[in-house]
Parts: structure tokens; sequence; C-alpha cells
């Protein structure tokens, strides 16, 4: 899940506006506006930035697991929403998840940022519509179409894989990179044929009486996991964060699981009322299984990598197989 807009029925979509959740295409910084470490009388500020779409982290701070845990520990969360400010990440000890594709784009950026956890896969949580009129059945039938998508984020990603098993190459098709709200609106009014995009527009999309799904990220054997960072050298300092906050999301990923139309109504209630239904195809759609990092997922940003290097869009010859993770 990446940028959030406001949306209560198919009806609200083509006058929806650009809400401030990050997504792929928009995460080229990741970092919070928040106070500097400090000490306080109880404990040692931790600084945490997060997005409205955070899942797991709405829920946990919702359920209350997560302060008392850091403060038996010795530590006090100090909340911030996720912003697009580069200055202060040196400033945020954790990052709350972001899609799959972001890594690629954040961590040249940012070497500090290590990953210590991740939640996936869900690959159904991202695909491709194409308006029903178009006679588009299938992804070879992309070729000379009007496709809308994000620039650089993870349906940006799956659109690059969706072509490939078609034999397609992007310039076969005439990309429209407009922001998620703009291709909501395109596609209703006719202006594109087809839209590659995430949830919760993926979800939107598939509810649409004009639309037909060509495929989510299963049909390229996807991965799409969400991913967890913080600053290293705050975890190497305080490796007992870590321990903490994979508890959390596993209790919180728990949670869901067991709960789906509670965690349907509080996440309804986080996104300014956002339908039910939808909400609940956005669950449906997440494993919402949490596990530690590995060398497969520095595979999976490498490919990525190299996906984005042969159509421009990052500098050739970087290797992700250094990235640090904590596992």
């Amino acid at each position: 899940m990446g940028e959030q807009q406001r949306v209560t029925s198919v009806s609200d979509m083509p006058v929806i506006k650009r809400r401030s959740l990050l997504s792929g295409a928009t995460a080229l910084a990741l970092t919070g506006t928040c106070s500097p470490r400090a000490r306080a009388a109880s404990g040692q500020e931790l600084t945490v930035s997060y997005q409205q779409s955070s899942i797991l982290f709405q829920v946990a701070r919702a359920n209350n697991l997560i302060t008392p845990r850091l403060e038996k520990i010795g530590f006090i969360p100090v909340w911030s929403i996720l912003s697009t400010s580069a200055a202060q990440i040196g400033q945020v000890d954790y990052v709350s998840d972001v899609a799959e594709a972001v890594p690629v784009v954040v961590l040249p950026l940012f070497p500090s940022l290590a990953i210590y956890a991740v939640e996936g896969p869900s690959p159904s949580a991202l695909g491709i519509v194409a308006r029903k009129e178009r006679g588009i059945a299938n992804f070879s039938d992309l070729r000379g179409r009007r496709v809308a998508v994000g620039k650089t984020g993870s349906a940006f990603d799956f659109l690059l894989q969706a072509l490939a098993s078609a034999n397609l190459k992007l310039s076969d098709i005439h990309p429209v990179y407009v922001p998620e709200s703009a291709c909501l609106q395109a596609f209703r009014s006719g202006a594109i044929d087809a839209w590659a995009t995430f949830d919760p527009f993926f979800s939107f999309a598939t509810a649409l009486p004009e639309a037909h799904v060509l495929g989510d990220g299963s049909a390229v054997k996807m991965r799409y996991n969400r991913y967890y960072l913080a600053d290293s050298a705050f975890v190497q300092a305080h490796p007992e964060t870590v321990t903490t906050f994979r508890s959390v999301l596993n209790d919180a990923a728990a949670w869901v699981r067991d709960n789906q139309s509670a965690a349907a109504s509080l996440l309804s209630r986080q996104w300014e009322n956002m339908s039910i239904d939808t909400v609940t195809s956005v669950l449906q759609h997440r494993t919402f299984a949490v596990r530690s990092p590995d060398a497969s997922d520095l595979d999976t940003l490498q490919a990525i990598n190299d996906r984005y290097a042969a159509q421009g869009l990052v500098p050739p010859g970087r290797d992700f197989k250094t990235t640090k993770i904590i596992a």
C-alpha cells in the first residue's frame, strides 16, 4: 500500500485529493520531522516515522502494543508522519514499512538504513486493470495502448515484468506517468486504456463496473514485500529495540489475521472513513506474514534495480548485495 486518498465510495473516486501517504513512486526520501534524540526523565526517546498506510503500525498503536514494551527496555517512542523531507533522516531511529521497490531508490541515498523486518509476500496487492470496452484481454493486448502508472514505484516494476512476460518492452506501449489520483480520474474518463496500480487503488479499480483485471503480481511470481527500516548505528547500540519491534509487528499481524472485521473498522476510521468493502479487500490482499530479512530479499532488490537501470531510471552497476540487513 502506498499513497492513500479519501474515498468512501466509487462515486467519490474522481474527485479525491492527494494525501500524504507514501507510495513507491513518490518515496525518493524517507523521513519524518521529529525532535532530536534526547534523554527524558523516564527513558531515552526513540524516534519512529510512519505512514498513515502502515497497517501494522496503525494497529499496534491503536492496540497499545508499542509504548509499554519500549518503556520496559527504557525507551519512549516519539512519533512522526513519514514525509518527503530528506533533511531529517539522521534523526529517525525507525522507519515504518515501505513497498518493495522503494529501497532501490532510497537505500543508496541513505546507506545508514538497514532492513530489520519483512512483511509479505502479498502479490495480490497490486495489478493491472483495463477498460472492458477496449478489447484488452491479457498483457499481450497492451501493445500500443495508453497505460497509466506511477514512475519508479512497485506498480511500475510490475508493469515491466508483465510486459516482459508477454515479450513486450516499455517502448511497445504508451506509458502515462501521473499521480495515482490522476490515474484514477483518467481511467474513469476513458483517457487511458489500462492502469497499473497498487492498493488501495487496485481494490478501488477492481470494483469499478468498467474495469477488467488483467492480472496481479502473482501472474509474474512477484513477491511484493514490504520492508521495515532502521538506523543501523542506533540498532547496533540498542539491539533490544529490534527484538521489541519484531514482536510488536508479529502480534499486530496476528491480530489482523484473527480479527479482520475489527481491523477493517479500525483502519476505515484511520483512513478518513474509507469504505469497509475497500479496506476489507486491501486486508485480503495482504498475507501479514512477518519475518527477518535474508539474502533472498537482496536478490529481489538487485533484480528491481537492474530492471530500472535498463530503463535509465537509476545508475547502472549498483550492488544491493551489500545492503545492510538485520537477520
